[in-house]
């Protein structure tokens, strides 16, 4: 066999063979017969090896003519596998396959329907890139740097107060003076007696939200104020006041009166009662109320998840048994209540441990521990510190870096002599705020300006057309940046020169960050494919609304039909429509009891018998399963009604169960109601979702007959080969 045989046997191209073996043929000249056999043997040996590496650019499959790289599949199968916990199998990825390929359907699907045209697609698409795009235009490595500094803060809480003379961004130099004097005399009096802050806060103060408790925030921690705030705060030593320093609210001093140690996130369980939401709900009623539900807690005669679920005005909590997610008191920076709520919390020695009912603004509480959850470690919280870093405003140190990396790689380059001819071409306008484009002179006013421009560029142009900069080839004039101004106008209190330098800079940086964001797909090869997924799942999700959800929803006469069809799928079992009240004593029980045989509502019944004690009297009205056990204190409240056949002899009577757990318990049977059909309306949810499953699978079988999909079989197989185990 011939060594251009050998290679055709590899798969390789007949124009790549003819090279090779003419670059062999003149090598063999050069060489004596052994070494030039070895170098055969190499290059095979080294090709051959190379071809086992599978190009991401081969072809998996091609779905309505559309190809699919085994990149692209590969990436999208390994999203939905944890490598960690589970081996890969062919059969997952084949799987995975028939799912992809019907994904793809979809897609072209859609693009048939003219759906990527659509002006609200094209709309919903640009909004989540802009989203998207604003993780990439940012310098990665002072992100990275501000994402630490930030894990590194994280670690303390630290207690401050702080003196708030405000003042405009935008202010003039007069205002500014003013209040810059007032806060420097605030300074000077703690430059002489720090003790004095907190007086000084209350007589001086501007923040209407801590100045009454003496300019106290309570505790802090990084990401919670204003980047300013931060840094001051957290190079200022314990028990210390600050320098005078400026945010966007105006002046500030602080002082640090405490540093901790970061305690984490704590989950409780919360029962609550206001005052005043009832004309019962007076301040003595309340607290009667809350010491009563204490004791039965205390004597271990029910418990706190009970009692909330009963009893609590939580409302955010109540549902939940009372437990909610995990807080922190940073997380309620300048509320100095729900600071106390949740040292309240802290405590409490152990999970399980019930505190005894305080009072806030808020209401009377009683907390109980379930768990605290340190600061996590930093690889765990890089994620969430990024997206918070990003959203804040210290992010402006991440994209001025990316602005110059911009202009470093896009041959940018400036021509400052524009710049200064725009300046004195100026008028009054610029300065009141009213500037106009329309209203700069055709050339640049000032013999000196045009002797400039002449002597280093020998432009002899209309100002508008001068070039300000070069950016990635094109050219920024004079004219864009007037159209800028003329946008943002807004009158000038400070020096005009400045002034138009920061907007020109600003101006610049914005240009940056448009060019890199034009460039994104091209640069980044991450941002190209998340981005892809986006643009195809917003229009199958568009189709699949169009043709399955929004249609199960609306063809009520497609509905009927299927509900009909599947009719003894949708049952209800054996139910009780009754009246369940829980009562705190038998003798209690025995006059609900009478009181029910009375037709007396159970409103009322309740409020007669609670007038001594909140807890005296409960109940539960509607129709229930067997399985509906859940929603009694004791499931073998229902169990008892189920098991005995005399409950279900007749309507309207009145059952005392005697003690089922904790509660005495009357019934009223309404009416037995035997296991039936439900109709569409009492299942009109798990049917639309049947006839939604339905639908896709008419819609897939449709798209199946009408698209050809041809998967690459070898190029698979060696998938399969790299990944499965």
């Amino acid at each position: 066999m011939s060594i251009c045989q050998r290679f055709a046997r590899l798969g390789l191209a007949k124009n790549e063979i003819g090279t090779i073996c003419v670059l062999l043929r003149f090598v063999k000249k050069s060489m004596n017969t052994s070494a030039f056999k070895v170098l055969i043997g190499l290059f095979l040996l080294v090709t051959t090896f190379g071809l086992k590496a599978q190009d991401p650019r081969s072809v998996i499959f091609t779905a309505a003519g559309n190809k699919v790289t085994v990149d692209e599949f590969e990436r999208q199968f390994l999203k939905n596998i944890n490598l960690e916990d589970e081996k890969i199998t062919a059969a997952q990825i084949d799987e995975y396959l028939d799912l992809y390929i019907k994904f793809k359907l979809k897609i072209q699907d859609a693009h048939d329907a003219g759906l990527d045209t659509a002006r609200n697609y094209r709309d919903e698409l640009q909004m989540y890139r802009d989203q998207l795009a604003r993780n990439y235009l940012y310098d990665r490595e002072v992100t990275d740097a501000l994402i630490k500094e930030a894990y590194d803060r994280l670690q303390w809480e630290l207690a401050v107060s702080h003196i708030l003379i405000t003042i405009a961004p935008d202010a003039g130099p007069a205002d500014t003076l003013i209040a810059f004097n007032k806060i420097k005399n605030i300074g000077d009096q703690l430059l002489k007696d720090p003790s004095a802050f907190e007086s000084l806060a209350r007589e001086n103060s501007d923040d209407p939200g801590s100045k009454d408790n003496g300019g106290n925030l309570g505790y802090m921690t990084a990401l919670q104020v204003v980047y300013p705030f931060e840094n001051m705060a957290y190079n200022t030593p314990m028990g210390s006041v600050s320098r005078i320093f400026r945010t966007e609210f105006g002046y500030h001093i602080l002082k640090v009166t405490d540093k901790r140690a970061n305690r984490g996130e704590i989950k409780m369980r919360h029962l609550m009662l206001r005052v005043g939401t009832t004309p019962e709900a007076t301040a003595d009623a309340v607290k009667a109320k809350i010491n009563e539900i204490y004791q039965r807690l205390k004597s271990g005669e029910s418990t706190l998840a009970s009692m909330a679920r009963n009893y609590s005005e939580d409302y955010n909590s109540r549902y939940q048994d009372g437990e909610m997610d995990f807080v922190s008191a940073t997380q309620f920076i300048g509320d100095l209540d729900r600071q106390k709520w949740v040292d309240k919390g802290f405590s409490l020695s152990n999970p399980g441990d019930i505190c005894e009912p305080f009072q806030t603004s808020y209401g009377w509480h009683i907390l109980q521990k379930v768990a605290v959850r340190p600061l996590g470690p930093f690889e765990q919280m890089r994620v969430v510190l990024k997206n918070q870093v990003q959203g804040d405003r210290r992010a402006q140190k991440s994209v001025d870096a990316l602005v110059e990396k911009v202009k470093a790689e896009n041959g940018f380059k400036e021509y400052p002599e524009a710049l200064k001819a725009l300046e004195s071409s100026l008028d009054s306008t610029y300065i009141k705020g009213t500037f106009k484009k329309a209203g700069l002179p055709m050339y640049a006013r000032g013999a000196k300006t045009q002797e400039t421009i002449k002597a280093t560029r020998n432009l002899q142009q209309p100002l508008l057309d001068l070039n300000l900069y070069v950016l990635g080839g094109k050219n920024y004039t004079v004219g864009e940046f007037a159209t800028e101004l003329e946008s943002i106008s807004r009158p000038v209190t400070g020096n005009v020169a400045e002034h138009l330098n920061t907007q020109y800079k600003a101006w610049v940086s914005k240009n940056c960050v448009t060019y890199q964001d034009a460039h994104l797909e091209e640069k980044s090869a991450e941002f190209r494919n998340i981005y892809q997924e986006y643009r195809e799942g917003i229009l199958m999700f568009n189709r699949m609304q169009e043709l399955v959800w929004e249609k199960a929803n609306t063809d009520s006469v497609g509905l009927d039909k299927f509900y009909n069809q599947h009719k003894t799928d949708y049952t209800w079992g054996d139910r009780f429509d009754a009246e369940i009240y829980l009562c705190a004593s038998q003798d209690i029980m025995n006059r609900v009891a009478k009181s029910v045989r009375k037709k007396i509502a159970a409103d009322s019944i309740r409020r007669a018998e609670n007038k001594t004690n909140q807890l005296n009297l409960d109940f539960r009205i509607g129709k229930y399963e067997l399985a509906d056990s859940f929603l009694f204190p004791d499931k073998r409240i229902l169990e008892t009604l189920f098991a005995d056949p005399k409950y279900r002899a007749k309507s309207d009577k009145v059952y005392t169960l005697n003690k089922i757990g904790k509660d005495w318990v009357v019934v009223k049977v309404v009416k037995f109601l035997p296991a039936s059909s439900k109709t569409l309306s009492e299942t009109r949810g798990p049917v639309a979702s049947k006839y939604q499953e339905t639908l896709e699978k008419e819609w897939m079988d449709a798209l199946k007959s009408k698209y050809t999909v041809e998967v690459n079989e070898p190029v698979l197989n060696e998938l399969k080969k790299r990944l499965a185990k």
